[in-house]
């Protein structure tokens, strides 16, 4: 007898609850279940971040401060298996009715192309993935630390603050997640521009990066405070610009150096300056830097895990904007990423 996995609210709460009491592999194996039946009926992203939250709700209900400071890292963990079997699990859901299709219409030769192509889909979707939740989550993971060694020390002000960051970012995450399936396909990507004020985003991108900042001993300084820029443009989007470069330049950076933001408008645009004191770039490497899944030999000796999608998808989404990225470099002498976004017309 086949049966279907559970989608039920009462369901989620029970694989979460069994996931934050075991930690086991079959209770990982449930969120698995879940994101396939997610899939079939049609849920989106967004109704998962909502059925989450009702089921951290429910079962943290009658915890203690401490408590709930101990279950916020499960919840991320658990969030993060469920919005991964999601995306991979969309994915192959959606290149199998494709492919469904096409046998119906296409010729043998070109199945096995489209097969081939599928498979790179699902490749670029999992780096996808992988790369895009690394920064969000990291800088969550980083406010559940800072809550617990404030809790241990009595000083539980911070407690609220920590947490409310940490929904914002778990918010981001289930939308980051809905776009990643479109962005595998390596279409235009699709921006829903309004009025933005520039420094609110970089102000939180840097929030994201000082936390790892933080830990690797490296100065994360902010120039020019009182400044003020409008453009049109995507939030989710120039988060992810920002945070990518502000992401670099911190992870090549040796401990003890510095990254400065500082930023300024010309007739036309505004710019954010990333700078780094790190190992800097020959002009070869600046050359090769926007390419998909290109990194450079002395990136790889860095830190080898990485898959060369952050500067991709930063050139890609700034272009979206109509804006451009500029790069100075050279070995041993640090970075300057500056990226310029037209201003809102009318604002100065």
């Amino acid at each position: 007898m086949t049966v279907e996995p559970p989608t039920s609210t009462s369901a989620y709460v029970d694989a979460f609850e069994e996931y934050a009491r075991t930690h086991s592999e079959a209770s990982l194996y449930q969120a698995s279940l879940l994101s396939q039946s997610f899939v079939k009926q049609g849920v989106g992203p967004e109704e998962i971040i909502a059925l989450h939250g009702d089921a951290v709700e429910r079962v943290s209900a009658g915890l203690s401060d401490r408590e709930r400071v101990r279950m916020s890292g499960d919840s991320l963990q658990f969030l993060l298996e469920v919005m991964i079997a999601y995306g991979v699990q969309h994915a192959a859901f959606t290149e199998l009715k494709a492919q469904e299709a096409e046998q119906r219409a296409v010729e043998a030769h070109k199945l096995a192309e489209e097969a081939q192509r599928a498979d790179q889909l699902k490749a670029e979707l999992m780096a996808l993935v992988a790369h895009e939740l690394r920064t969000p989550l990291t800088a969550a993971l980083g406010n559940v630390q800072l809550a617990r060694r404030s809790l241990s020390r009595g000083n539980v002000d911070r407690l609220p603050r920590l947490l409310d960051s940490t929904e914002e970012t778990l918010q981001r995450l289930s939308r980051l997640t809905g776009d990643l399936v479109e962005a595998s396909r390596g279409e235009n990507p699709v921006l829903h521009r309004t009025p933005q004020e520039l420094v609110v985003l970089v102000s939180q991108a840097c929030g994201w990066a000082s936390a790892v900042a933080q830990e690797k001993d490296v100065t994360l300084h902010r120039e020019s405070e009182a400044w003020s820029a409008r453009v049109l443009g995507d939030p989710d989007a120039l988060l992810t610009v920002f945070g990518n470069v502000l992401s670099n330049a911190v992870r090549y950076t040796p401990p003890g150096g510095k990254v400065t933001v500082r930023y300024g408008i010309d007739s036309e645009h505004a710019w954010v300056d990333v700078v780094d004191t790190g190992i800097g770039m020959s002009p070869e490497v600046q050359q090769r830097i926007f390419e998909q899944f290109f990194r450079a030999p002395e990136a790889q000796n860095i830190e080898q895990q990485g898959l060369g999608l952050g500067l991709f998808l930063v050139q890609r989404l700034v272009h979206a904007h109509g804006g451009r990225v500029e790069v100075t470099s050279a070995p041993d002498a640090g970075s300057t990423f500056r990226i310029l976004l037209p201003l809102l017309e009318g604002a100065e």
